[in-house]
């Protein structure tokens, strides 16, 4: 390709292409067609143009195999330009039989299959919706060839293409595979001038912000795009996956625009992690990424019907969502002729008899021909005659060598034949996973990176590991699993516990958590060989780490595979003798249980954990989580018994249904603490010093944990609860519960102690925490809670309407999707109390139910469907007045569905209203 590029600038005075930046350069040199030398400058000869053409062909198979061939079509054209002025035509290439085994790297009898994903892809560049194609077959039948394909059209500007590739060793890892995928794209950033750079980062700042960190966490890399982020808003634990998903889902739209729509390969699906398939799902269940193609590969021999792939596959497809099955079946006996005659560079006839052999040896499996071809290569089966310049064989001694039917078997003995220094390197790598980078192998290889890079080299020759620029790549699965096996079983644990050991002590601390997956994987896989007891704690301590960076990611599933390894290390002496790792450890369990519904198994742990807690701050983590808990379940009067408990603990001795007593008193307590200047001192409290001490900030978080389920329980408890919040926030400064807390006091002001004036004050006090001094962590709900539960009562209704949509902004800009479908269901209430257009409310609502399901909010969801019924039936759409069924709704089939669900008792009542009002 080289000698073309130049023997191209010496004909014309010209490169064949032009281009001003790398990525363009890119296009050009994969997909654009270069004008042929004889068109471009004028004299030139047709036939010397054909060289320097076929020189510049796009796959290396039509090019020039050989120097030699090259030489002998250049010395005739000299010698007939010599002899007559002038070049006659002739076809190049035709003594151009290379006398090394070559096989091409097109693809045979994969042309349907190609055509169906580029349709696909033509699909998502009009902007439908994303879809998900799945390529389907046995290793090595060529799924990620045909995918390669798309990749090949498939160059910027006219799309985006990233991969990444599933290890059965790293099940465990969450979102690697994307990680993978994405890294790519964003060091696809790094290059571009600081303009281009510039343009990026305020998109992505825009997509991310203010949870940009979620993102680093995931792709440290990006670091480097958008600099330092701070901490993501803290949210409740049960909305943390649903804002992963949403600022995931934004950040691949970045990528996936009409300008550039993004294809994302997922190869090795049967070796998927929960967290990723829950990703993908999120990606194509949504409706606002429309220019995402993504691709998915699978052994389908290795995914039975079981298989979580597959359940998810069938609840997608039920539900809607594009996609599409490519299925690779073996190929034909034409076509692997074909691929055998090519390889020779001989007619199909002649090739034929040695066709037919392979097939029976790989029942047409393009993987394993290869290398059966290669190997017979190898081992003189196959030569080439330079006398008649072609190729010879001999059947009879391939039959005779009785070659294994089993393409693994096969490979380990293709990779025993190698030197002991290769084999030695191959095994390393082989543990490191399909791809190393030098600097990984090299902490692991037992000698000098001289000696690794001499060792792999035989390696590469032989084509069964790609080096690139800073990393070595199995080229396949097969030769992978080949190369693991040759480490004897026995072995392999201690192998991994070295290796893990070595990773643990030269990675820096800064460093760790980036790497913390790869490290405690190895460490898992021999910990059983460990008997040091500090070692043990130690390596339960990165799994602890482990776990926290799954669970920051809403990879629970992984973050608990962690966890127990964790446990598993440790001895029930460490109680007493390491506490706090144990607490940590099992508090983490604990809320990974309660993120994925496993609440029978969080009650008990958490029981255990209220014992075991050796400070004021452990016992405030347990009980929030606890309150959390029995909150989740609609056990409020649990909940509120834990509560009483804690406060015990601590001095304070309440009752679930306080006297009119106590809840006064509690209250008098704040006008004693605002002081004689009484209402007209309320508004000087935005001023008060924020609150820095430890204990009393946890006994709020405590406090307005118990807030949602005390509203249900009793009145005066919620007073009383509200009250002390309020009384702990003059006392000790404002903090971020202190604006949640006096939003609410304000609310029961007027209603229990005839105070509306101060509680309007309390909740104008609250709100302007948020706004003034930044205090934004409960920015949303305060929004929301002054604006229904003050506002109606001072204000015009309609005033409430810009706090609901600001309350939405903000909960939908950090996440919080919960409140986010709380405000919309308010909204559209307060439209309807306020006497709307009921065309214009209708549209508004059908707006937020899209959005609802869109976030799976089962709550609003009901809210806003019993809403829509009561608007269609007043607007005279309905089948029969009074009734909500239409084309859109089936009353029976609803009330069947809110009766059997006691989680959506609420809503319900809330439907039975909406049926009142009909």
């Amino acid at each position: 390709y080289a000698m073309g590029v130049t023997l191209y600038e010496l004909l014309t005075g010209s490169l064949p292409f032009h281009a001003s930046d790398p990525l363009e350069w890119v296009h050009c040199h994969i997909a654009r067609h270069p004008v042929p030398p004889h068109e471009q400058a004028e004299g030139v000869p047709a036939s010397l143009s054909a060289i320097v053409m076929k020189l510049l062909a796009k796959t290396p198979e039509e090019r020039y195999q050989t120097a030699s061939g090259l030489e002998h079509d250049l010395r005739r054209c000299l010698a007939e330009w010599d002899a007559y002025g002038h070049i006659a035509d002739f076809p190049p290439g035709q003594h151009d039989t290379p006398d090394r085994l070559t096989i091409p790297e097109r693809l045979y009898g994969r042309e349907r299959e190609v055509e169906t994903l580029l349709a696909a892809f033509g699909r998502v560049v009009a902007g439908g919706r994303p879809e998900l194609v799945l390529v389907s077959g046995y290793s090595g039948i060529g799924k990620s060839a045909v995918v390669n394909e798309l990749h090949r059209s498939l160059v910027p500007p006219h799309g985006l293409f990233a991969s990444g590739k599933f290890d059965q060793y790293k099940r465990d890892i969450p979102y690697a595979t994307l990680v993978q995928a994405l890294r790519s794209l964003i060091r696809s950033l790094l290059g571009k001038t600081e303009q281009e750079l510039s343009r990026w980062r305020h998109t992505i700042h825009q997509a991310v912000e203010p949870n940009g960190q979620l993102m680093v966490a995931l792709v440290p890399e990006l670091e480097a795009i958008l600099g330092k982020q701070p901490p993501p808003p803290e949210l409740p634990q049960q909305d943390a996956q649903r804002r992963f998903h949403l600022i995931f889902r934004r950040f691949i739209g970045v990528f996936a625009r009409p300008e550039h729509p993004l294809a994302l390969f997922l190869d090795d699906l049967q070796w998927l992690d929960a967290a990723t398939l829950a990703l993908m799902e999120d990606l194509l269940m949504q409706s606002d990424l429309k220019h995402l193609l993504l691709i998915g590969a699978y052994r389908d021999n290795e995914v039975g019907p079981t298989h979580p792939l597959l359940r998810t596959l069938r609840d997608m497809r039920d539900n809607g969502a594009a996609l599409q099955d490519i299925v690779l079946v073996p190929l034909t006996r034409e076509d692997l002729e074909q691929l055998v005659a090519d390889s020779l560079h001989c007619e199909r006839a002649h090739a034929r008899p040695l066709a037919r052999l392979v097939y029976e040896k790989t029942t047409g499996n393009p993987f394993f021909a290869i290398q059966f071809l290669t190997a017979i290569a190898e081992e003189g089966l196959l030569t080439f005659d330079h006398l008649e310049g072609r190729w010879l064989w001999d059947l009879e001694r391939i039959h005779a060598k009785g070659y294994t039917d089993n393409v693994v078997d096969f490979m380990v003995g293709k990779l025993s034949r190698l030197i002991p220094e290769t084999q030695n390197a191959l095994k390393q790598l082989a543990c490191l996973g399909n791809e190393a980078e030098f600097r990984m192998l090299g902490l692991v290889y037992q000698d000098s990176a001289v000696q690794m890079h001499a060792a792999l080299a035989e390696a590469v020759s032989n084509e069964l590991i790609a080096r690139s620029k800073n990393s070595y790549r199995f080229l396949h699965d097969r030769v992978r699993e080949a190369a693991y096996s040759l480490i004897p079983s026995e072995l392999r644990a201690k192998e991994h516990l070295r290796i893990g050991r070595r990773l643990a002590s030269h990675t820096p601390p800064e460093h760790l958590a980036e790497g913390i997956f790869e490290i405690v994987n190895h460490l898992n896989a021999g910990s059983h060989l460990i008997d040091s007891i500090s070692e043990r704690e130690h390596i339960a301590g990165l799994n602890l780490i482990a776990g926290e960076r799954a669970k920051t990611s809403a990879a629970y599933a992984s973050a608990l595979r962690y966890l127990h390894a964790a446990q598993a290390l440790l001895e029930d002496e460490t109680w007493t003798t390491n506490n706090p790792l144990v607490f940590k450890i099992q508090l983490l369990i604990a809320e990974c249980e309660l993120l994925t519904a496993d609440m029978a198994a969080a009650e008990n742990r958490l029981s255990s954990l209220a014992n075991r807690a050796e400070n004021a701050h452990d016992t405030a983590l347990v009980t929030r989580l606890r309150l959390t808990l029995y909150t989740a379940l609609d056990r409020g009067d649990r909940a509120a018994e834990v509560l009483l408990e804690y406060l015990r603990g601590r001095g304070t001795d309440w009752s679930l249904h306080p006297t009119r007593e106590d809840i006064l008193h509690e209250y008098e307590r704040i006008w004693s603490l605002l002081g004689p200047a009484g209402i007209r001192d309320i508004e000087s409290l935005l001023d008060l010093p924020l609150n820095t001490n430890p204990a009393v900030l946890d006994l709020l978080d405590v406090l307005g944990e118990i807030v949602t389920a005390a509203h249900f329980i009793d009145g005066g408890f919620l007073a009383l609860v509200l009250c002390r919040m309020v009384c702990l926030s003059l006392e000790h400064g404002n903090s971020d519960a202190s604006c949640y807390a006096y939003v609410w006091f304000g609310s029961l002001a007027g209603p229990h102690f005839g105070d509306y004036r101060a509680g309007f004050q309390f909740g104008k006090l609250g709100y302007d925490l948020v706004e003034q001094r930044g205090l934004h962590r409960y920015q949303a709900r305060t929004y929301m809670s002054f604006g229904t539960l003050i506002i109606p009562w001072t204000k015009h209704v309609k005033t409430v309407r810009e706090l609901l949509r600001r309350c939405f902004d903000a909960a939908n800009r950090v996440g919080d999707l919960t409140y986010a479908g709380y405000s919309l269901n308010l909204l559209y209430l307060n439209y309807l109390a306020a006497g709307d257009p009921l065309d214009d409310v209708q549209r508004e609502a059908e707006t937020g139910l899209t959005f609802a399901t869109s976030i799976q909010f089962r709550h609003v969801i009901v809210q806003i469907s019993s809403q829509l019924g009561l608007i269609r039936t007043l607007r005279g759409l309905t089948k029969t007045f009074g009734s909500f069924n239409d084309a859109h709704f089936e009353e029976l089939q609803f009330e069947q569905h809110l009766a059997s669900n006691p989680v959506l008792a609420l809503p319900e009542c809330s439907y039975w209203i909406r049926k009142l009002q009909a």
